[in-house]
């Protein structure tokens, strides 16, 4: 069946090549249809609609996404009242750590990267609003579990179930929820290697008076110098919770 009498199997595939373009821009007609292995036909037909509707410029032959995403970005970015505040936090906090700071969220069981800066010593890091992580395998997402009821993880590990990143990740259900009583009692969660051999984050949870999670506010770094429960920026991290959780009561 043609894309063209079947509306849903037509719409799937502008999303399949407007991501492609999002994710190799620019790129042209044919190396789109080559890396599809669709017809060039069948690709300038759903090119020149999402041109048209402004969600594709076309320049000397080449496609990009437009800056029509951009606002649907700062639409998500202004979700939330709390946002603002929170992203200039992590800014001063990258400045005076002078590590890698991320903020994070999540949606549909995976941890998703909102705000992050680098500090003068951080790593750099391609984790950006694509970027989705596991939440079990994560500090960031680790913290998030841990304000859920028991219910809530279950159900996230029956739909998403425990896959292991490294061979330092969290694959044993008894072992996770021993780890989130960790987090709830001390406050913050640790990410030992468990996405990356050598990488270590410390995060903690943001919450509302009515204990709804905003995301979480983490610190990453190679293993020396981030991720120990004792280390150096566990305190600091814990000291900015309060500090942005009470703003977030006076908004």
């Amino acid at each position: 069946m043609a894309d063209g009498s079947n509306p849903l199997k037509s719409v799937e595939r502008s999303f399949q090549i407007l991501e492609h373009v999002r994710d190799n821009e620019p790129v042209t007609l044919t190396e789109v249809s080559e890396a599809l292995a669709l017809s060039k036909s069948t690709i300038h037909r759903h090119l020149s609609t999402l041109v048209s509707v402004g969600y594709v410029s076309r320049e000397e032959g080449q496609y990009r996404v437009s800056f029509e995403f951009l606002s649907y970005a700062n639409r998500i970015h202004l979700r939330d009242p709390s946002y603002p505040m929170i992203k200039r936090k992590v800014r001063d906090l990258a400045d005076e750590s002078g590590e890698l700071v991320q903020f994070t969220t999540h949606e549909d069981g995976r941890l998703v990267y909102l705000f992050k800066e680098t500090g003068r010593n951080g790593l750099v890091s391609r984790s950006d609003a694509r970027t989705f992580r596991p939440l079990h395998a994560t500090a960031g997402g680790k913290a998030i579990l841990s304000t859920w009821p028991r219910e809530a993880v279950e159900a996230y590990i029956d739909r998403n179930g425990l896959d292991a990143i490294t061979e330092h990740t969290i694959t044993d259900s008894a072992v996770l929820f021993d780890e989130l009583d960790k987090v709830r009692e001390r406050g913050y969660a640790t990410n030992v290697e468990e996405t990356v051999e050598g990488l270590g984050a410390v995060s903690v949870p943001i919450e509302t008076q009515d204990d709804r999670v905003v995301g979480a506010l983490g610190i990453s770094g190679p293993i020396n110098r981030v991720g120990a429960a004792d280390g150096e920026y566990t305190q600091l991290l814990l000291d900015v919770k309060k500090e942005l959780e009470l703003n977030i009561r006076l908004l």
